[in-house]
């Protein structure tokens, strides 16, 4: 029987059987995981939304006006952080609502254990909701350090445009009124 062969902890050759993909059932022989083409696009593991992967082909009608209306003018790359960012805000922005109308609840733990019913059925499975204030909260920290990284690209932007002249009264005019509007 051919042998696992993954590097255990100490750093030496697993000495497991392998499994029909070639690793035992301690590193992976069980599961491969999902399928490729079932991995875009999930959204099982998200939580507050500031590192959510976007694609443009996943934007609902009213993300792909925003991404075109999005007022920027310059730097390619940049403009489309830009744009990215603010649809990042949005999504974080609905999220919160939907917690506050308690639309969404956001499961933490789930536990396995037998418990018998009232029927005398066995029941294995217990699902524990986080409260929606706490994921309001994480959420809403995640969306203070995304307007920061918005204002930070922002002014990327303005020093590329300056052609790196330290010119920090406009952008500092800028930044400020970024500020006030409750972008960041």
């Amino acid at each position: 029987m051919p042998k696992c062969g993954a590097k255990t902890r100490k750093g030496t050759p697993c000495q497991n059987n392998a499994m029909a993909n070639g690793r035992c059932r301690m590193h992976g022989g069980k599961s491969t995981g999902p399928p490729p083409e079932k991995m875009r696009g999930n959204k099982h593991a998200l939580v507050t939304g500031e590192y959510e992967t976007i694609w443009l082909d996943t934007l609902d009608d009213t993300e792909r006006v925003l991404f075109h209306v999005v007022d920027t003018d310059a730097l390619a790359q940049l403009d489309n952080e830009i744009r990215l960012t603010d649809i990042r805000e949005r999504r974080m922005l609905q999220r919160i609502q939907r917690l506050q109308l308690g639309k969404d609840m956001m499961p933490i733990q789930v536990t396995h254990r037998k418990v018998k019913g009232p029927d005398g059925e066995e029941k294995t499975e217990e699902i524990t909701m986080q409260p929606a204030l706490d994921t309001i909260r994480r959420i809403e920290e995640a969306l203070t350090r995304v307007q920061e990284r918005k204002t930070k690209l922002i002014e990327l932007k303005h020093r590329i445009l300056s052609g790196g002249r330290d010119d920090t009264s406009s952008l500092d005019g800028l930044v400020k009124a970024i500020r006030e509007s409750g972008g960041a």
